[in-house]
């Protein structure tokens, strides 16, 4: 393996194009990749094998990295498992197709699993721990800010309403849509691409931050599978105060019950629903907090950094000790940074 002194990190990217895609977190971070000084990246979104990819794009890369599989699975890629370089995968969605993943992993001997979610990819995944980094998700400041528009919405919810996936979500819609003034629900838009005339009349990007910001109060939760889903930063960092159901993972992230989101469940959430909205320093209080903590801890440009960093430290010892796989040396290394 390559120095990586005094040189640049090179990156092999696999990622379609999601501009214009419901949500482009991940396109705000590849952009975040391209604007640190010591990376290079290429971006990829066909498939073939390495070896002609390399050759055509007259790239030979540090680490190869495959982003969203769920999206990257259409990206079919051949003579992985030939190539001496190290590779990473990124996993969202972690209980999609987990045994399609496994193959994948395996397959490709890839080294690192970076994942959005931590507690469900152990739960999942427990063979794959040492291969795993937390790569939780993040938000892109130059869209989720703080607005400063008038607080007109006393409650928000806004994305997919299903009683079996967000049974939470469910009871919520169902208590508050015709019994509680001020409450305002928006459907999900759908996943999928939209044109620039839709854009601008669905709730997603520019809008469905502004929409946020405009709420008092922001309802969401983690769902059947306990993911503390992108709507917490998000809604932070648009400065609304966010209800939502609560978990270690959150806590350790920073979302902290009655100190950065007000955690609720099915019995408690109209109950403290209109607590918050009668104590307004205090709600505004909480969620001022919430904003400071996601700016100063989860902002797009600090996950990228925090992307690389971990990629050239992994290469770094990979180099040391000349394995071929990451083992528990590394993870010391990695949780020590």
């Amino acid at each position: 393996m390559r120095p990586l002194n005094n040189r640049k990190l090179k990156i092999l990217y696999f990622s379609p194009d999601q501009t214009n895609w419901v949500k482009e977190n991940w396109e705000y971070f590849k952009s975040s990749l391209n604007q640190i000084s010591n990376v290079q990246v290429k971006v990829v979104s066909e498939g073939g094998a390495i070896e002609d990819i390399m050759k055509k794009n007259d790239f030979i890369p540090d680490f190869i990295f495959f982003d969203d599989i769920k999206k990257t699975k259409e990206i079919e890629v051949t003579g992985l498992n030939r190539v001496h370089i190290p590779k990473g995968v990124l996993t969202v969605d972690v209980h999609y197709c987990p045994g399609n993943f496994r193959r994948f992993v395996k397959r490709n001997k890839i080294n690192l699993i970076f994942s959005v979610y931590r507690d469900a990819f152990f739960r999942y995944f427990p063979e794959f721990t040492e291969k795993f980094v937390w790569l939780p998700h993040h938000v892109y400041t130059a869209v989720f800010k703080d607005y400063k528009l008038e607080k007109s919405i006393n409650y928000l919810l806004m994305g997919a309403v299903n009683n079996r996936v967000y049974p939470l979500r469910a009871a919520i819609l169902k208590r508050m849509m015709t019994r509680v003034r001020g409450f305002v629900y928006h459907e999900h838009p759908g996943y999928k691409y939209f044109g620039e005339n839709e854009r601008e009349k669905v709730f997603i990007g520019k809008k469905y931050a502004e929409e946020i910001n405009r709420s008092k109060i922001f309802f969401t939760d983690t769902g059947i599978y306990q993911y503390p889903i992108a709507k917490y930063y998000e809604v932070a960092a648009c400065n609304s105060l966010i209800m939502g159901a609560g978990s270690r993972e959150l806590n350790d992230l920073g979302f902290i019950h009655r100190k950065t989101f007000v955690e609720i469940d099915k019995a408690n959430f109209k109950e403290k629903a209109k607590y918050y909205l009668r104590r307004k320093k205090r709600r505004e209080q909480i969620a001022r907090r919430g904003y400071k903590m996601v700016l100063a801890n989860h902002t797009t440009e600090i996950r990228a950094q925090q992307f690389v960093d971990c990629v050239m430290r992994y290469l770094r010892w990979k180099s040391k000790l000349n394995k071929s796989t990451a083992g528990p040396e590394w993870m010391r290394l990695y949780h020590e940074r």
